[in-house]
């Protein structure tokens, strides 16, 4: 019988496949040699690629030169030693492996029944968390595409918990996080529901935490008002900053004032995995829900969030639903359907890639580059702190410094801002490191975050050395003077 048009032999899947995965590790070993960071506009980018699909296809090794010339130069290399900004996204190739295995085989994952071993993957990844964040047996989840997706589920939930089928209350429910918080758990409130005006952003104090006196306040105050308060969000390694807030203080509230519990572990979480990591995120384990990105510091690629819940019924109660059409599908009493703990029916197996990279390489080894990472950003700030011209704007913490140009004799906010925008704006600019801005206390922070495990000493000193020969360069310019 004649092979069907979409459908291709052993020798042709294979010869393409080894082609894919000759270009994936061409591309990892030579990150060094590579800019960290290459863009175009939208007019340089649209004439990189013909507007209209093509009738007829063409062979596979001319898309993957048209893949290879138009498409890879352009990006920012989130796995290179010299990607400092936002929170890098770095991944084993073990966990590379574990992604194309997932895509490869098609898993559905979303009910048990259909993919009983990868969802048993998932199951044992989950358990595997919830004894790194210290929370009780019974505590479980679902991954997710990322923590934004993780903490639109704990809000949901935590929203159905709140209004125990009293809809009519929606509008009088207040969430409250930082002044620090990420803005996606702003996000899941807004989906969730909440009136935007009743989202309140509690003050932090001059590290960056949240201040619990100023919670109670702000619960207090609504509750006189008549608004019906129901979730908290702390803050477990803050992305401005790394700033942990008072866990276990904030947990004692939370109980207290019987607010919903979240914590936004994101990227900070695994740092459990170090000694010093798990002592400065103790009492993360008191979470109701707990964000977590195993594609930031677990070293696995996009797009991998989780969200563990000390009662995984309580996201059951939110998100089951039994059409018709899956009658056949619904999960016994040890199984678990995934869908049945988010919005996704249609899901593939995030947990392979994780099972992968921390099977082949073990805890210690990832604990180890962790600490590592920590160490590098200390002694980031000890070199800051050295240089004339520099300032430490906040201590090295699970990896993330925040500094900024400081020259002798300018102190007028406004100069220091432009001095440190365009300095920030020409490092770039070079490609030769990627590094982001920020604000603290209103004053714009240079910010490194050091992730990585391909991250040297000597990038970071190359890099610190960049920005004092740019805001020379910048300074001569004319820029950032005192007016």
């Amino acid at each position: 019988m004649a092979p069907r048009p979409l459908e291709l032999d052993h020798d042709t899947m294979q010869r393409m496949g080894r082609q894919v995965a000759d270009t994936v590790a061409a591309h990892l070993a030579s990150l060094r040699d590579q800019p960290a960071y290459a863009t175009l506009d939208r007019s340089g980018a649209r004439v990189l690629l013909q507007a209209a699909p093509p009738e007829h296809g063409a062979p596979f090794e001319d898309v993957l030169r048209a893949f290879s010339e138009r498409i890879a130069p352009h990006h920012a290399r989130e796995p290179h030693p010299r990607f400092l900004g936002y929170i890098p996204s770095c991944p084993t190739f073990p966990a590379v492996m574990g992604d194309w295995l997932a895509t490869g085989f098609n898993f559905f994952a979303g009910v048990w029944s259909v993919a009983a071993a990868p969802n048993e993957v998932e199951l044992t990844v989950l358990e595997w968390f919830r004894r790194w964040m210290m929370m009780p047996e019974g505590a479980s989840g679902l991954l997710t595409s990322g923590g934004s997706a993780a903490t639109v589920t704990a809000v949901v939930a935590a929203r159905h918990a709140a209004l125990r089928g009293n809809a009519a209350d929606i509008g009088r429910l207040t969430a409250y996080c930082s002044d620090q918080a990420h803005s996606s758990f702003t996000k899941a409130a807004w989906i969730a529901g909440v009136p935007r005006e009743n989202i309140r952003p509690v003050p932090t104090d001059a590290a960056f935490r949240m201040q619990p006196a100023a919670l109670r306040a702000a619960v207090a105050a609504d509750v006189r008002a008549g608004k019906l308060p129901f979730i908290v969000c702390s803050t477990a390694g803050a992305t401005n900053t790394g700033a942990v807030d008072p866990l276990h203080e904030i947990a004692d509230l939370a109980a207290e004032l019987k607010l919903w519990l979240h914590t936004d572990a994101a990227y900070a979480g695994f740092g459990v995995l170090t000694e010093r990591g798990r002592a400065l995120l103790d009492g993360i384990g008191r979470s109701d829900t707990l964000t977590l990105d195993p594609h930031k510091w677990l070293y696995v690629p996009f797009e991998c969030g989780c969200l563990l819940a000390r009662d995984p019924a309580a996201l059951a109660a939110a998100f089951s639903v039994h059409p018709e059409y899956l009658r056949d599908v619904q999960a016994g009493d040890a199984e678990v359907n995934f869908s049945d703990y988010g919005e996704q029916l249609t899901r593939y197996s995030r947990a392979l890639k994780v099972w992968f990279s921390v099977t082949y390489f073990g805890t210690a080894a990832i604990a180890a580059e962790q600490d590592r990472a920590m160490s590098l950003a200390e002694e980031a700030e000890q070199v800051v702190r050295g240089a004339a011209g520099l300032e430490v704007l906040t201590r090295a913490q699970f990896g993330i410094v925040c500094f900024r140009v400081h020259p002798p004799g300018v102190d007028d906010p406004a100069a220091l801002d432009a001095l440190n925008d365009e300095v920030n704006r020409r490092v770039n600019r070079t490609g030769f490191v990627l590094m982001s801005s920020t604000r603290l206390h209103g004053a714009l922070s240079l910010r490194l975050c050091i992730p990585g495990y391909r991250t040297t000493s000597d990038d970071v000193r190359a890099v610190l050395q960049l920005v004092r020969d740019t805001a020379r360069d910048v300074q001569a310019d004319g820029m950032g003077r005192q007016p």
